[in-house]
């Protein structure tokens, strides 16, 4: 069961989240109107203009929560080291601001999907330069293995595969695969949000406050702009969102240890990154999906999450769409959660 000083910090955190959020989300509404940094939301027959940087909002709304409870963690945290807390937040707000900064970047500038693969690696830095997390993962069947100390090179020592090559590599897959899975309204914060609840629900279970900040000062903001974001959105939540989203996520798992957790939570990108290899194979060209008279998503080729339930059953709106693919990953994800629950050990 989560402390009285761990209930306190998810419930300030998730205030002050949904506050600055809610009061930053118009504000970006109208710059981004003014200024003409709007997209196309391609699923509507009409084909309406909207703004598209709208995960500005929630990236804020995380960093000014972050540093409000960081300026007083000493009267939320008494019992916890000073020097762990302070590495393990800080190194996790800068990966996200890092990936927020280069989603903002993308959605002003447009930067081609080939550099992002290499950027992808960016948001890694401050957690590999502060060790943060620990090197032994569990591997289902075969167990923990330690990957701090595996592999020993001659006159240069242990080498922490876990910091050097794991993180990055992780931090890259949830970085770019996020991105990769979406384009419908309420797709991408409607995910996010599911799976920072089921982090926040292991959180409460190992009665980890520094998590529990993490999470829910993400949450807030998330769920905030969902509400704007779901069918017909009046804000996308663009690459800003979906960085910061895709980031915080690994983050949250890597500073918590719940390394288990990803298979659920990245589980539908996983699958979607295996058909967007197909989609390359098949030589398929299209971007987007149209939409017919009726306001249907026509696909045109099944070779994604998002377009596969429209390509074979016919006859879904972009709304119906997402509502299926949300689903199927709550399921998935609190499957996963369930039979990690166990292997985490409770505070």
């Amino acid at each position: 069961m989560p402390s009285l000083e761990t209930i306190i910090i998810a419930i300030l955190s998730f205030i002050f989240s949904v506050i600055i959020t809610w009061v930053v989300t118009p504000w970006v509404i109208n710059a981004s109107l003014n200024r003409g940094i709007t997209t196309i939301d391609a699923h509507k027959t009409n084909h309406p203009n909207i703004p598209e940087p709208g995960g500005l909002a929630p990236l804020l709304g995380f960093i000014f929560t972050v540093l409000i409870i960081l300026f007083a963690w000493e009267y939320f945290l008494p019992n916890q080291e000073d020097s762990q807390i302070l590495e393990a937040l800080l190194a996790g707000l800068l990966s996200v601001v890092i990936a927020g900064l280069i989603g903002f970047l993308d959605d002003v500038f447009k930067i081609k999907w080939r550099d992002k693969i290499l950027l992808g690696f960016l948001p890694a830095i401050p957690l590999m330069a502060l060790n943060v997390g620990k090197s032994t993962i569990n591997l289902w069947i075969l167990g923990d293995i330690d990957l701090g100390n595996l592999i020993n090179l001659p006159y240069v020592g242990y080498i922490n595969l876990y910091s050097l090559v794991i993180i990055p590599l992780a931090i890259n897959f949830a970085f770019n695969s996020f991105n990769m899975l979406a384009g419908f309204n309420g797709l991408e914060a409607g995910n996010g949000v599911i799976s920072l609840m089921i982090i926040l629900v292991a959180a409460f279970f190992v009665n980890d406050p520094i998590v529990t900040l993490f999470v829910t000062s993400l949450l807030g903001g998330f769920l905030v702009l969902l509400r704007f974001n779901w069918y017909p959105a009046k804000i996308l939540i663009g690459d800003t969102g979906t960085l910061t989203l895709g980031t915080g996520i690994i983050v949250a798992l890597i500073i918590g240890n719940m390394d288990r957790l990803a298979v659920g939570l990245f589980g539908l990108h996983f699958i979607n990154f295996l058909l967007f290899i197909l989609y390359i194979v098949t030589g398929q060209t299209a971007k987007i999906a149209s939409v017919d008279d009726e306001g249907n998503v026509v696909a045109p080729c099944p070779f994604t999450v998002y377009w596969f339930f429209p390509y074979f059953l016919k006859k879904i709106d972009e709304r119906k769409n997402v509502i299926i693919i949300l689903l199927i990953h709550t399921i998935i994800s609190i499957c996963i959660l369930l039979i990690s629950l166990p292997s985490f050990s409770p505070g």
